[in-house]
């Protein structure tokens, strides 16, 4: 930015051939996304997903005429932007254990636009102006972070701060370009704008399929001009023609005309609707004694300051609590202003400090977060949902709310499945199994059936390599062929939990290794 600085005022000085110009400095609040279209085969079900974030921009900009009016400028300029977009999942309970999961791409670039601009004048101290033109664009700086969040409240999250930067795949591109339009309203050396920009080219290049990645941006911005006065070219001297002295006739001069105030309120006679009493600005030159901007002449209550609407009258308040009646839900009993005017219960029956009028179990303690209330018990087993592990099934206060554990899974039972989970496979990049994948999940459907208490979790995971969204919703999809496969084989479903971590618990990060990441686990328990 600093280097830019110097340029920018160069450039500025050379082109301007008027006497005078303008630098204006700005800033603003701005829209921005990332416009994506690809070749994913699910990409219209995570579009939807993707939204815009709010950032902010600063910089200086500069009005170079181009005629003698100045109505026609060329206004080059120098700013920061925050650009990027982010993204938010929601998954349903009832067939994920992953809550949601969101993501955010925030990237730092500096503008600059070239815009031709029109203005046109509207009155002595405002303009409207309109323009447009190309920009470039340097991106310099960035982040990512990614936050998936579990039913087990387990929440595991990542920032990358050093995005890599480069024309290679999974690379952010030092430059873009594109084309923008602005429009708005300068008021004195003030102005208010409205821009936005879209970009030609792809500012970023995905790591394993074809797709198109374009900044858009909408901002507001508020400013102020300073104006540069520039040396005038230098006027050629025209002989002066020698004429014969003649006495130059004598001109009357008229004296200015004095602006009248007969009654020397500070308010003009034109302007003045008592032109010959002494009286108030915000009474139009009349006597306001009360001061409440509401001439004597209109006041019906003229020695006490009221309201314009009430004929300069105070508000009519019945009941004398401070509240006027006309907002005042009680208006005919003294109450509070908080409530409206109407009075506060001030019982607490069961003394927990909350007042029976909001306490919705009045005759039983409670918390103020429960509504006076206690804390629930859905299950019935003597401990609350806050601290129970198990809280729709009733268990052991000593096992945190959760029943008795009776059975274990064997360790060799344990090394049956994980044997059989290494065994699964799926065709590349999709949820569909392979062949040589049936005889391990039979395999787990003879386990099943020996022993009908067991139940399944099935985890699917995925590598590095490629989007973080894509790669979630092919884990969860894989996770859920090998459930259908198994309920196809008599397995009832609801022995069965599916969830999808995508890249969020991955094995190795070598680049080398990531097969070991792409992978489904399964573990028993009753």
């Amino acid at each position: 930015m600093k280097k830019l600085l110097p340029l920018f005022l160069f450039i500025a000085l050379t082109c301007s051939s008027w006497a005078q110009f303008k630098i204006g400095f700005l800033a603003g609040a701005n829209r921005s996304t990332i416009i994506e279209t690809n070749n994913l085969p699910n990409w219209n079900t995570i579009k939807p997903n993707y939204a815009v974030i709010y950032g902010y921009h600063g910089g200086i900009i500069s009005d170079i005429p181009l005629n003698s009016k100045g109505n026609l400028v060329l206004e080059p300029g120098v700013i920061y932007y925050n650009k990027g977009r982010k993204y938010l999942q929601k998954f349903d309970s009832a067939v994920s254990f992953t809550r949601d999961s969101s993501f955010k791409q925030q990237l730092n670039y500096i503008d600059i636009p070239l815009n031709l601009i029109l203005k046109f004048r509207l009155s002595d101290k405002i303009k409207f102006f309109l323009g447009g033109g190309p920009y470039a664009s340097f991106f310099f700086k960035g982040s990512e972070k990614t936050v998936t969040s579990y039913y087990d409240n387990t929440v595991v999250s990542s920032t990358n701060n050093d995005l890599p930067v480069g024309n290679a795949p999974g690379k952010y591109k030092t430059m873009d370009y594109g084309v923008n339009v602005t429009a708005g309203f300068e008021i004195g050396k003030a102005f208010l704008r409205a821009d936005a920009s879209q970009s030609l080219a792809d500012m970023y290049q995905a790591a394993n399929y074809k797709g198109s990645f374009k900044n858009q941006v909408i901002a507001v911005s508020l400013g102020f001009n300073i104006d540069i006065k520039t040396a005038a070219p230098a006027k050629k001297k025209v002989p002066e023609k020698t004429t014969p002295k003649t006495k130059k006739p004598k001109t009357e001069t008229k004296k200015p005309e004095k602006i009248k105030d007969k009654d020397g309120d500070g308010v003009l006679d034109k302007d003045d609707q008592c032109p010959t009493e002494f009286g108030s600005k915000d009474a139009m030159g009349c006597p306001d004694r009360d001061g409440d901007g509401v001439p004597d002449k209109d006041d019906k209550c003229p020695d006490v300051k009221g309201l314009a609407s009430n004929h300069g009258c105070p508000a009519k308040d019945s009941d004398g609590d401070g509240v006027p009646d006309d907002i005042d839900q009680c208006p005919l009993v003294k109450g509070n202003v908080k409530n409206n005017g109407c009075p506060l219960s001030v019982k607490d029956t069961d003394g927990d400090g909350i007042n029976d009028d909001v306490d919705k179990c009045p005759d039983v303690p409670g918390l103020l977060r429960y509504n006076g209330c206690p804390i629930p018990d859905t299950d019935g087993d003597g401990v609350n949902d806050e601290i129970d592990h198990c809280k729709d099934v009733p268990g052991l206060k000593t096992n945190h709310g959760c029943p008795e554990k009776t059975r274990e899974i064997t360790k060799e039972v344990s090394e049956k499945v994980k044997y059989n989970a290494n065994r699964i496979q799926f065709e590349l990049k999709k949820a569909e199994l392979l062949p040589s994948s049936l005889a391990a999940l039979d395999n787990m459907v003879q386990l099943l059936n020996k022993d009908q208490s067991l139940k399944l979790s099935i985890e699917g995971h995925a590598s590095m390599e490629g989007s973080y969204f894509t790669n979630l919703k092919l884990s969860e999809d894989r996770a859920a062929a090998v459930k259908n496969y198994l309920v196809s084989k008599g397995i009832d479903a609801g022995r069965l939990n599916t969830i999808g971590y995508g890249s969020a618990r991955v094995l190795t990060i070598a680049e080398d290794q990531q097969a070991m990441n792409r992978r489904v686990e399964m573990k028993l328990s009753y």
